[in-house]
């Protein structure tokens, strides 16, 4: 009985050992951010809880309708559709699975996601993928949204965005994730940027949206881990830049005027080489930033590590929510 009795007593110390070592982490996790990160937490405010990440989403790209939803896509880490949750203004939530146009699911990595106009435009696999806004906007909980067509691009669209002007689309560069040869670029200090984001004009007239979907109008150079591009009103460009679990970066460009131009299929497009020469400022946040989009004097911006894949959100600082951050004048 008394060995009974120790046994007993032992395990109860182990349990609340345990629970004071989670509660202490948990307190760590809702204190030390703004800490670890203040210039990030002073200007950024959750929208809200991405949903789907205990069932295996991946989110990936982020964008606001016309109507103020906003909308986040991914892939599943198990064998599902990808899908789009659309965040009603209201706190309302919808998942929306996708489908390509000849009735299959989709399940591809839906890497970026933009709404311009009459249409919604999903990036992966060198292609754009166009859904009717419309539909976006009215499918209920549940519903399967049919893509209408894509559109292939020159390179391997892991993200993109939109800032009513333009509809930009670009890759990701880093040791292990080639890029094409030929977007190689050397900066004016000689370093080599290899990845690339195109412009593409938007006309509500052209074929899904687009002046011409075969010949992009401009082209932008740039750093390595990019996984999100924004250009705000104001003329800046923004990149979200990320790699596991080191700390996220968002660079802020001065655009301005071309830098040379730059050969893609039988055209010669304007360059802008977005080097350290036009670098304005640089902002450190959380690790696994993702997509960006433009929102006025704000930039909505996506985070996959809550997903299942990279731990629920249970490492340190990692973020569960759509994040609005409200953009500084430098």
């Amino acid at each position: 009985m008394k060995k009974a009795s120790k046994g007993k007593k032992v395990f109860a110390g182990i349990a609340i050992g345990l629970a004071a070592v989670i509660a202490l982490y948990t307190l760590f996790c809702l204190i030390a951010p703004p800490f670890v990160y203040p210039d990030f937490f002073r200007q950024a405010e959750a929208v809200q809880t991405i949903p789907g990440l205990w069932g295996g989403f991946v989110p990936q790209g982020v964008t606001k309708t016309a109507s103020g939803s906003v909308l986040v896509c991914g892939y599943m880490q198990q064998d599902a559709p990808s899908r789009i949750y659309r965040l009603d203004p209201d706190g309302s939530v919808s998942e929306l699975l996708l489908r390509r146009e000849n009735g299959d699911e989709y399940g591809g990595h839906a890497g970026g996601l933009t709404a311009a106009g009459d249409y919604v435009y999903i990036s992966n696999a060198s292609k754009i993928f166009v859904l009717d806004a419309a539909s976006v906007e009215a499918a209920q909980d549940g519903d399967t949204l049919t893509f209408l067509g894509h559109f292939e691009v020159p390179c391997r669209s892991s993200f993109c965005s939109s800032d009513g002007t333009m509809l930009y689309v670009g890759e990701y560069h880093a040791p292990g994730y080639d890029t094409e040869d030929s977007h190689r670029v050397e900066t004016a200090d000689g370093t080599a940027f290899q990845a690339i984001v195109f412009a593409y004009r938007l006309d509500p007239q052209g074929e899904w949206g687009v002046a011409e979907a075969t010949v992009p109008a401009a082209a932008y150079a740039f750093c390595d881990k990019v996984q999100g591009f924004a250009v705000t009103a104001d003329g800046r460009a923004y990149l979200s830049c990320s790699s596991g679990l080191a700390d996220s970066k968002l660079h802020c460009y001065a655009v301005g005027t071309p830098d040379r131009t730059f050969s893609t299929g039988d055209a010669e497009i304007p360059l802008t080489v977005l080097d350290e020469t036009r670098r304005i400022d640089t902002l450190t946040m959380p690790h696994m930033s993702e997509d960006l989009e433009a929102d006025g004097d704000r930039l909505l911006m996506g985070f996959e590590a809550g997903a299942l894949k990279f731990g629920a959100g249970l490492l340190p600082f990692s973020v569960r929510s759509v994040m609005a951050l409200t953009l500084e004048s430098k």
